[in-house]
Parts: structure tokens; sequence; C-alpha cells
């Protein structure tokens, strides 16, 4: 019987299959040659990889566990990928991967950007006036941690002038991760990037303009394609408010302010959000209609549209609905085609898939318990940690 010819196959064929592959099997195939593991840990192979991975994006949430000894409250990041809830929402936990904390005081989640997540921890004095914030930055893929980086010291009431919330994202000019921290007044902003490891003052909110702070985590605004977003008002002469977005170029360090089409239920509930790569903001509209209006022109807001608009009543949450500050609903994704939207909703910590082409709802069943208020966007990726 003769012997089939060994077959060779190309660089470029190797490279193409490869950066299909998930993460786990490519930390696994660095071990079959020198070369193989030289591709994989080349910059713009995991570019590659990423954009590809970038397809097929998960829902992460960092969750407690008991320790195995003395019950010692541990934490562990899980993620399950958003086709599933879209399939079925009757959904579990995954158990592989699950990726256990190495820092179980870095519990907070701030941010997910490109397979990175930015975890913060925080210590708070005796007179409970002040907290000290410190930052990882953690690939759970690739099992990589960064040290404790960006250590500072904060007032711990939010009432204070310079409560501060935080954004995580990536200048791509740079091929830099940075943390944008602002203060509740806008008068104080700060940029933090790794691999500089420190903190620079940077120009102030544009005057005038004061965010909106929604939420009562560490974070607020959203990240988009190299900027920074804020929901942010103006008030005239009669205190009356003018809703704005205010958008920090990561790159050049330099804002953008538009106009909302509306101001009309701001008032009571909405924020910013991104949906299948845009910006969009969504309003509570009179306790009786759920709107999003996405930006069709990053910068142009003359390019707003009402992408959205549903009625509790249509979709049956009428019977949940309470006093506004209750009853709170924030859009996390929505499907490849444009059909399925999934809402996070505060009420018994459930995600709402709405249908746009039908106009009904279903709620998500959990086996286990999940804030879905706190769940981040993630892709799994080989991105370095430098």
């Amino acid at each position: 019987m003769s012997q089939l010819p060994e077959v060779i196959l190309p660089n470029e064929v190797i490279t193409e299959i490869l950066s299909w592959l998930p993460v786990k099997s490519l930390m696994q195939m660095k071990c079959v040659s020198k070369s193989w593991k030289t591709l994989i840990s080349h910059p713009p192979f995991i570019k590659m990889h990423l954009s590809r991975s970038a397809r097929n994006p998960y829902f992460s949430s960092i969750v407690p566990t008991r320790g195995y000894y003395f019950l010692e409250n541990r934490y562990s990041f899980v993620h399950f990928p958003v086709s599933c809830l879209l399939e079925n929402r009757w959904i579990k936990h995954p158990k592989d991967p699950y990726y256990r904390l190495s820092d179980k005081n870095c519990r907070v989640v701030l941010g997910s950007c490109n397979g990175l997540i930015c975890l913060a921890g925080y210590s708070i004095n005796e007179c409970a006036k002040y907290k000290t914030v410190w930052f990882r930055f953690w690939n759970p893929a690739t099992r990589n941690i960064s040290q404790v980086l960006g250590s500072d010291v904060y007032f711990n009431d939010m009432h204070i002038s310079r409560f501060t919330v935080f954004v995580f994202g990536y200048d791509s000019s740079t091929d830099t991760y940075k943390v944008v921290a602002l203060s509740s007044t806008g008068n104080e902003m700060r940029v933090f990037s790794l691999g500089d490891n420190v903190w620079r003052y940077i120009q102030r909110f544009p005057f005038g303009a004061r965010p909106v702070f929604r939420n009562s985590s560490l974070c607020d605004g959203v990240y988009l394609d190299g900027t920074v977003n804020w929901l942010a008002y103006r008030s005239d002469r009669n205190c009356v408010k003018k809703f704005v977005i205010i958008s920090l170029d990561l790159a050049t360090e330099t804002y953008t302010e538009m106009l909302l089409p509306f101001d009309e239920g701001l008032h009571v509930w909405g924020n910013v959000c991104v949906l299948m790569n845009s910006l969009c903001v969504y309003q509570d509209l009179k306790e009786t209609d759920f709107v999003i209006w996405k930006l069709m022109e990053f910068g142009n807001e003359n390019s707003w549209i009402q992408f959205l608009r549903f009625s509790y009543h249509d979709v049956q949450l009428y019977h949940e609905i309470g006093p506004s500050t209750l009853f709170r609903i924030r859009p996390l994704h929505l499907s490849e085609n444009g059909d399925t939207l999934v809402l996070a909703n505060n009420q018994n910590d459930r995600a709402i898939l709405y249908n746009r082409r039908t106009n009904k709802a279903r709620k998500t069943i959990m086996f286990n318990n999940i804030s879905w208020l706190s769940i981040h966007d993630y892709v799994e990726s080989l991105v370095l940690i430098r």
C-alpha cells in the first residue's frame, strides 16, 4: 500500500484557518511548533482573530461562588453566547469555561473592550468618607491579569461634587487602553493609560454642561469606536434642562457636543447605549412607552431617527409598572438581523426579549440568579496586557 504524500499548506491558508478557532484551542496550539507560537502571538494575527471573534458576542457577569475552605466568598467570571439567549430563553450559567478571579477584592466590572476586562476594587476608610479605588486589567480567555494599577483616593459620597465614575475604552491611534474618570459636575476629567500607568488631567467638560449619572455603580457612559459618550444637560435661565450627548475622542482627547431631538422623558429615566455599533439614546415616555433613538451618522446631530417605540401595555409589562423610579429597562443587544432586542429588567433581575417584527416580548427564565442591569458585552480574544 503506497503512502499518501505529505500535504504542506501555505502559511496564508494556515493563518486563515487558525484565525477562526476559539482562544482555548489557539492557546493549546502554541505548543505545536515555534512558528505557530510566533504566529498566534503576532499582533496582526491577534487583530485578525479579534475581528472574527466579534461576530460571536457574549454576555458576561461576575457572580459570587462559595470557596471550599471556611465557606469563603469568591467571585467568578461567567459568560455565555448571546445567540444562546436569542434561541432559548431557558438558560443556565455555563460551567465551562468558568474563570475564577485571582483577586477577590476586584469584583466590579467597569467595562469590557476587545476581550479585556477592566476590574475595579476599592476600600473605604474608617469614617466612610473616602475610598481608595484601584484597577486590574484581565483577559479571562488567556488567563492573563495585570498587577494592581491606578490606585487613587476619592470621596465616598455620590452627592459630593468629586464623586467619580469610570469608563473603559481603546485608543486605536496609539494601540492603548484607557480608563476615563469623570467627576459628577464635569469639572474634573482624567485619563489613565494602560502601559504608561499614570493618571493625566485633561480638558474638563464643555462649559455649562453637566453629566447625568443614572447608575449607582462606579461606571456610567458608553464606549464606541474610540470615543466615550455621556448623557449630559444644560440649564437655561429658567432652569429648563436641555439634554445633549458629550463625546470624548480618546485619540485627540477633545469633545464633540450633539443635541438630542427631544427632551421629554429623560427627566424620568433614560441614558446612552450602543446597539449594532451605533450610538443610541433610550427613554421612558410618560411611563407608558419605551423609545430608542439612533444616531445614523456619528457626530451629526441632525441624523437622529426614532429607531424603536413600543407600549409597555402591548408587550404585557403594564402589570409590573409602579412608580417610574422602580421600573427600569435597559437595552443590551440587538440581533444581527435587527429583529430581536435584548433588554435588561431591574424587576426580578431578568431579561426581556422583544421582537420588533411581531411586537411581542418574552421574559428569560434563569436557573441561576444574575444581575441583568450589571451585564457587560464580551468577546474572547488573544489581546495582550502590556
